[in-house]
């Protein structure tokens, strides 16, 4: 593209008049007079005479309806943006009084088994945990994340022998997953692994923290996720007892839902206080 000698100029002149603008002048008439001059390259520049300028009028003070307004307007932003959304969310998911869940398997793919199952409330107390002995053998990279040995499993429970506690422990209330797609997987899969159809798992309400905390917090890699632990971190809770055991992560994904419905809470009591 091939720009003419006046959009040099206006573009010169734009800068003059950004110009005047920081030494707080600004020009009496909205097209003032000015001249034309040549520097020794042959390049040409506006000039403005300092006497057409005058100190730039103070702006008004806000009335008190007008910061009322400006505050009004600011909260209900807040409420429509992604973080708004995804903290009302949270919010109404705690409203139904869910249960959290996580497992700790022998790997990840479609033939790995839960080997640990952790549930508490909301408020991070123990509802359902169990350990499991699996059918298939444990991964070293699965055992290394969360340190569990077959030898540990020795005396364990099989699926079969929790399955019913767990579903009486779950009962009606939504399940609240970080990766939930990953989790229920496994669930089925070990289900299957003991000829359990488990239609139980199908019908359950489920909700899944990691993409709520993905929307709230932003994505932390290319597949569009974000893991427990920096969701956790972006959230500034620390953990108790040891990671990847699956009381605990359940308990940081409770941590977690509920850092973020606070954002709502917080929006609400904005609300009250102005009215909206």
């Amino acid at each position: 593209m091939r720009y003419s000698k006046s959009d040099n100029l206006k573009a010169i002149t734009a800068d003059v008049k950004s110009a005047i603008c920081i030494l707080g002048l600004e020009f009496i008439h909205s097209n003032p007079r000015m001249q034309i001059a040549k520097n020794t390259y042959g390049g040409r520049f506006a000039v403005y005479r300092i006497a057409d300028c005058v100190p730039m009028r103070e702006k008004r003070p806000l009335t008190s309806k007008q910061q009322l307004a400006g505050q009004r307007l600011s909260v209900l932003s807040r409420l429509n943006s992604t973080s708004g959304r995804m903290a009302r969310q949270a919010y109404d998911w705690l409203s139904l009084a869910p249960l959290f869940l996580d497992t700790e398997t022998t790997g990840l793919d479609n033939t790995a088994e839960a080997l640990e199952i952790g549930l508490t409330d909301a408020a991070g107390q123990v509802v359902f945990e169990t350990r499991l002995k699996p059918t298939v053998a444990i991964g070293a990279q699965a055992a290394a994340v969360h340190g569990i040995s077959e030898q540990a499993l020795c005396g364990a429970p099989s699926w079969t022998d929790v399955a019913r506690q767990l579903r009486h422990a779950i009962g009606d209330r939504p399940v609240i997953i970080f990766n939930a797609r990953f989790d229920i997987r496994i669930l089925k899969q070990t289900a299957a692994a003991h000829s359990d159809p488990a239609d139980w798992l199908e019908e359950m309400t489920v909700y899944c923290a990691m993409e709520l905390a993905a929307g709230y917090y932003g994505a932390t890699n290319r597949y569009g996720t974000i893991s427990l632990a920096s969701a956790a971190s972006q959230a500034g809770l620390t953990w108790e007892g040891l990671a990847h055991s699956a009381i605990a992560d359940a308990r940081m994904a409770a941590g977690v839902v509920n850092a973020i419905a606070a954002y709502h809470l917080e929006l609400l009591q904005e609300q009250a206080r102005l009215k909206i």
